[in-house]
């Protein structure tokens, strides 16, 4: 159900997402700083960020999940990649496929994203994604290619929709190898969940609250009306709609009540990226990029890496590169994938979807971000992408 996912996508988690288009609001808003709301009995972040080394903050790994040929899963998972949740947020989707050009895209790139290792054999996600309704499968045996049936068109209606249909949740505690599809099963007992976006500090560290997009308006108004409110492991979640999240962080900030960060996480969006921090020094010359390590204009530069989870520009799933956009994720949102390499690692992979609610609504696919997709420095995207 996630973000491309992960970072998987990167890092299987970290991609995803982190992008959060314009759907959100349309004042620009600096990033807002950690300290919020809190409920009785509420499950705290305790652990302590590894500041040398960023991708030791992401704990998610998709060696949890059993092998499995579930045809409904395998559909779920793929089409979320190519969902209008992730695909404008994920950096190597967005650029592998054309974005709104569909290029064919090798279904072997595909299966070798981390989430998608699970899925075996290989003969089995051929046969599952011949059913698609979402997808088309072309190409000769063992070489196939997928695109959409329709090709994505961007639309700020369809961006807002998507912020309308989502939900804020916090209280998860500090993550886990299986937090990831832990907190997707939570929420597919309530409605059809199209992406799951956990959210991270600038350092990858998970704060406990996560972003989640609902097939529908509906499905996430009930979700954040719950009376009483849900819990996850016994203890209370502090739970309502994303827009309602975004618009009361713009108002403490507007108010003075809230310190806006001086940084923000860098971000993609249909082919855009907007850069992370704000203040200090740059990278430019002699600078430091977020892990510590040198990036002067001499030193030898990679290209194509993602960082991780629901595709964040800029930093190479999950995650999928779940994020630079996540590099962008994944989670996700995100990869650690380089262009070239026989294995990627899906920007959102971290972030994948859920495939049918149990509560019988119907399923259907996504990281679709996010969390939703926009690409404007708007403040609710500025927000959201704390």
């Amino acid at each position: 159900m996630s973000n491309s996912a992960q970072n998987e996508q990167p890092d299987a988690a970290v991609a995803a997402s982190e992008a959060q288009p314009v759907d959100e609001t349309t004042t620009a808003v600096a990033p807002v700083a950690e300290g919020e709301e809190t409920a009785d009995n509420m499950l705290k972040t305790t652990v302590q960020p590894d500041h040398k080394d960023f991708k030791k903050n992401r704990k998610y790994d998709p060696t949890t999940q059993p092998v499995s040929d579930d045809p409904a899963k395998i559909r779920a998972q793929v089409e979320f990649y190519f969902s209008d949740s992730n695909l404008p947020t994920d950096k190597f989707m967005w650029e592998s496929t054309g974005g709104e050009e569909n290029k064919p895209m090798p279904l072997k790139t595909i299966c070798n994203f981390k989430r998608m290792r699970q899925f075996q054999p290989y003969t089995a996600v051929v046969t599952a994604l011949r059913e698609s309704t979402f997808l088309d499968v072309a190409g000769e045996e063992g070489a196939e290619v997928l695109t959409r049936k329709r090709p994505y068109v961007s639309s700020t209606d369809a961006q807002k929709a998507r912020l309308n249909a989502s939900v804020y949740a916090k209280g998860f505690g500090d993550e886990e190898p299986s937090t990831q599809f832990d907190i997707e099963a939570f929420f597919s007992n309530h409605g059809h969940v199209k992406h799951v976006k956990l959210r991270r500090t600038t350092e990858e560290l998970f704060k406990g609250s996560v972003f989640v997009e609902f097939e529908t308006v509906e499905e996430a108004e009930a979700f954040a009306n719950l009376d009483p409110k849900p819990t996850w492991k016994g203890h209370d979640l502090l739970t309502m709609t994303k827009k309602a999240y975004l618009d009361e962080k713009n108002r403490q900030i507007k108010e003075g009540l809230l310190e806006p960060n001086t940084t923000r996480r860098p971000t993609f969006f249909e082919g855009k990226e907007r850069g992370g921090s704000r203040g200090g020094r740059g990278r430019g010359r002699g600078g430091k990029d977020q892990n510590g390590k040198s990036d002067r204009r001499g030193d030898d530069q990679k290209s194509g890496g993602f960082k991780g989870g629901r595709g964040r520009g800029g930093r190479g799933r999950g995650g999928r590169g779940f994020r630079g956009g996540r590099g962008g994720g994944r989670d996700n949102r995100g990869r650690d994938e380089k262009k070239g390499e026989d294995t990627r690692n899906s920007t959102n992979d971290v972030q994948m979807p859920t495939i049918q609610s149990t509560n019988g609504k119907r399923a259907r696919e996504d990281d679709g971000g996010q969390p939703p997709a926009k690409k404007v420095d708007t403040k609710t995207e500025a927000v959201a992408a704390q």
